[in-house]
């Protein structure tokens, strides 16, 4: 396996839809992150966020109070040419699962997948998806094919619906407590 201890991504402070947020507070790693979501603030926000019924008021929520993250790269803004280097992570966004029974099954066979490394894996911020890092190798092909590859892959293999949007490079991915988090063992976090 490929060390990615050093792999490096954005970080962005909340308020996606601010143009402010649009400019990296730090650049960070997995275990950065890691730390970051297992704080009592993130606790707290993420419980504050599912405590809330209406969808719209939901996504509010998460847009205005919810740090989030690049993981393909880091950049100098967010935005497909404001790319700096790319990570070699890609980042998949299982959305609307159907319960938490699909949910954890999910999660199970993405940990267990043979071919795909999880890196980090977590429940979505509303409670309802799943969140799942990988590694790839850019020498064998774009983030875009890459993306498409893995998404076929797992649509075929497992039946998982992967959004789209991360297929761009500058997709942005929220960040929320996980009491379940899963991290890659490599990455020696104590």
């Amino acid at each position: 396996m490929k060390d990615v201890t050093p792999a490096r991504f954005s970080l962005f402070a909340a308020g996606i839809n601010k143009p402010s947020s649009q400019r990296p507070y730090k650049q960070g790693t997995l275990k950065d992150v890691y730390c970051w979501m297992n704080s009592m603030k993130m606790m707290q926000l993420t419980e504050q966020l599912r405590g809330i019924k209406d969808e719209k008021e939901q996504k509010l929520f998460k847009a205005s109070f919810l740090p989030f993250a690049t993981f393909s790269g880091t950049f100098a803004y967010r935005n497909q040419n404001g790319l700096l280097q790319h990570s070699g992570l890609l980042c998949f966004d299982f959305d609307h699962l159907g319960g938490n029974e699909n949910l954890w099954k999910a999660r199970h066979l993405l940990e267990q997948d043979r071919y795909f490394e999880t890196m980090l894996m977590f429940t979505s911020p509303r409670g309802d998806g799943v969140k799942w890092v990988t590694h790839i190798d850019l020498s064998r092909g774009s983030h875009e094919k890459w993306y498409r590859a893995v998404r076929n892959y797992l649509l075929l293999t497992y039946g998982l619906e992967a959004d789209s949007a991360p297929a761009n490079v500058a997709s942005a991915c929220f960040l929320c407590w996980d009491a379940n988090m899963v991290i890659n063992p490599s990455l020696q976090l104590f």
